[in-house]
């Protein structure tokens, strides 16, 4: 390529380019060099995949969380340091909503790799998850001793007549089991320890719909709505019109019909 001021000279001259001579600009690829082609796209491992998956989900819950704070650096809606939960699994029932998801999250992580892997803590974590005494299962605090769950409704070891049963034997139909009447459940289901607003929100439906069943039991059909009618011109024009067009064709005589006339040949 030639320096700026010599193809201006060689122009203003009226020289002619040589043969050989090819005009590139400065932003064009000169031929035969090779162009820079696109990289494509890592595909990323089944690991990393859920990786970004994860940091997704982990944004969007904060997204959400940061609509209903006053304030956008909210700690309620910030990720949080899971080492000390995993040390000790009692922290996680105080946790918010948000952060035991984020918990959650990176256990079932650890869960769905090589379970070779789960070191102590991660055992003893989802454990307390899903037996500790935490939540609903509060009072439950032989979560961590070898006995019976204490909602369990059956007495252990358990009761048999026999060890040998015979086909003689009469079989009785066992007795329904209510698991709200196990005495660690009462209190969960007791409906007379209703909170104060509950009870009003009740009484005040209650109220209103033996109101209406009075007023409708006392109006009967006498209250019954009347039924408006709305007559449309248009309508009503347009069926006059068919009505008389009818009436027209009955009136007219009827045309004559056609000779037919038959040749007999003998």
């Amino acid at each position: 390529m030639l320096p700026r001021h010599m193809s201006t000279q060689m122009l203003s001259r009226g020289c002619r380019w040589p043969k050989q001579m090819n005009l590139r600009f400065l932003s064009t690829p000169p031929s035969g060099e090779p162009t820079e082609k696109p990289q494509p796209e890592k595909k990323l491992s089944p690991e990393e995949a859920k990786a970004e998956a994860a940091k997704v989900h982990v944004q969007t819950l904060k997204d959400m969380g940061s609509i209903f704070s006053s304030e956008g650096n909210d700690d309620a809606t910030q990720p949080i340091d899971t080492a000390p939960i995993f040390e000790n699994p009692k922290l996680f029932g105080p946790l918010s909503l948000l952060h035991q998801g984020q918990v959650l999250k990176e256990l079932q992580d650890k869960y769905d790799k090589k379970w070779k892997k789960l070191t102590e803590t991660d055992k003893k974590l989802g454990y307390y998850i899903a037996y500790g005494d935490w939540g609903v299962r509060e009072k439950f605090t032989n979560w961590n001793t070898l006995e019976p769950p204490l909602d369990l409704p059956f007495t252990v070891p358990s009761k048999i007549r026999t060890a040998t049963p015979k086909p003689s034997d009469p079989i009785k139909k066992l007795e329904p089991v209510i698991l709200a009447e196990t005495p660690v459940r009462k209190e969960q289901f007791d409906i007379k320890k209703m909170d104060p607003v509950t009870k009003t929100f009740i009484y005040i439906t209650v109220f209103i719909a033996m109101l209406a069943l009075a007023r409708d039991k006392k109006i009967g059909e006498e209250g019954k709505p009347t039924e408006v009618l709305i007559e449309d011109k248009q309508a009503m024009e347009r069926a006059e019109k068919r009505a008389r067009e009818e009436l027209e064709k009955k009136v007219e005589p009827p045309k004559p019909g056609k000779k037919w006339y038959y040749l007999w040949l003998r």
